[in-house]
């Protein structure tokens, strides 16, 4: 973290003097500790984490896919403690939880190359531009507790809900704090039903004389001893010295459909149901979370990666990093043979590819393209029907004893 430390010191010392100008602040939840929050970013994220980030160059000629140094970071390990899995859960999980997604660009001391892209967590943190062209973004690490100020145009930053602040996607916690807290008063009601089951409640009446300080301390000492969840039982032993009246208790019942449905606003909001959080979607329920939910994190992705990673010349040239998934990922087995047994014979699918949809290994010599002979050009049947090429030009389509002029 030594070279971490002195990028980001050096650019909170660079630009210091614009820490007081007007900007945009945003407070973050406790979105971090539900559990219902929590179970919809952890299958979000694990989805957005297979995700395929590939470096490509399109030009007259096709697609070319790169195999440079920024690719192989991408593919393998965006920063030296996250793989490429962890770094896009930490994306996808940071803007559930927040609607707001950070990770920090280093460079060599030359900016000539890219040595890491670092997600951080921060409870604190601030867009906002000098003079109206240059854009900052300062935040609070909570790696080590210090703050950091650095150019926006090094930040990967990822919103969800762009539509109430100039530079943040809308917290989420502010949105689902009605549902969130109406979830609270039910769980304690659950709680105290649960916690009062057991227990025993009526009053005492006194045989004996006895002052207030005595009833006090006996009635404390008896609700000690039996009015409690230890007392599974229900039973009470007294002696002769009072008699004790037991009182019916109204036990309240649990509210079922009322948190039924607060629950189904917060998987609304976001986008999911009970069958993502159980991987129990079949291809077409797949399909649909995914140009939902996974899709537009991936395209949010792509813009970000190839306008903060790649040079103007670059871009102009066709370059592109883009963020692409498996949507099979999801078929029956039968229809990953069907879908893939066409694209196969196409040459759409090398044969370790097909064979990964069918659950196989990879085998040697596998990574070639097979190409069906049923199919070819318009332009090349003759060719391939008679083994000559087609010497008619542009005016021979005339009739039989006709003559185009």
């Amino acid at each position: 973290m030594g070279i971490v430390a002195n990028v980001l010191n050096s650019f909170k010392a660079k630009y210091r003097p614009f820490l007081f100008t007007k900007g945009e602040y945003l407070p973050t939840g406790t979105l971090r500790e539900n559990e219902i929050v929590g179970a919809i970013a952890d299958a979000i994220g694990k989805n957005v984490g297979k995700l395929r980030p590939q470096v490509t160059r399109r030009d007259e000629k096709g697609v070319v896919i790169r195999h440079d140094g920024l690719a192989r970071l991408l593919e393998l390990r965006p920063c030296p403690e996250l793989s490429t899995y962890d770094f896009l859960y930490r994306v996808a999980t940071d803007l559930i939880y927040t609607s707001n997604s950070f990770s920090v660009v280093f460079w060599s001391d030359d900016f000539t190359k890219i040595t890491s892209i670092q997600p951080i967590v921060s409870r604190s943190y601030r867009i906002y531009t000098d003079d109206g062209s240059r854009m900052f973004f300062r935040f609070r690490w909570d790696y080590d507790g210090e703050w950091y100020t650095v150019p926006y145009q090094s930040v990967i930053h990822v919103k969800a809900r762009f539509n109430k602040k100039r530079f943040m996607g809308t917290s989420p916690d502010i949105e689902l704090k009605r549902n969130l807290d109406l979830l609270e008063t039910s769980g304690e009601m659950i709680k105290n039903a649960v916690k009062h089951s057991n227990m025993i409640g009526g009053y005492l009446k006194y045989t004996n004389i006895a002052d207030d300080e005595e009833l006090r301390k006996k009635s404390r000492e008896f609700k000690e001893a039996y009015f409690n969840s230890d007392n599974a039982g229900g039973v009470a032993a007294i002696d002769n010295t009072y008699d004790f009246k037991e009182i019916g208790r109204n036990s309240s019942p649990i509210p079922v459909g009322q948190i039924a449905f607060l629950r189904d606003n917060i998987y609304r909001y976001y986008g999911v149901n009970e069958k993502i959080l159980t991987s129990t979607l079949d291809h077409q329920e797949w399909i649909s979370f995914y140009e939902n939910v996974i899709e537009p994190i991936a395209t949010q992705l792509s813009y970000e990666f190839t306008y903060k990673l790649l040079s103007p010349r670059e871009i102009g040239h066709g370059n592109k990093i883009e963020f692409s998934a498996n949507l099979l990922q999801y078929a029956t087995l039968e229809m990953r043979n069907e879908i893939a047994g066409y694209m196969l014979d196409r040459g759409a699918l090398t044969i370790n590819e097909y064979r990964e949809l069918m659950y196989y290994g990879p085998v040697e010599d596998g990574d070639v393209r097979l190409v069906s002979l049923n199919y070819v050009k318009a332009t090349d049947q003759t060719l391939y029907q008679t083994g000559k090429e087609d010497s008619s030009g542009p005016g021979d389509n005339a009739g039989p004893g006709e003559k185009e002029e």
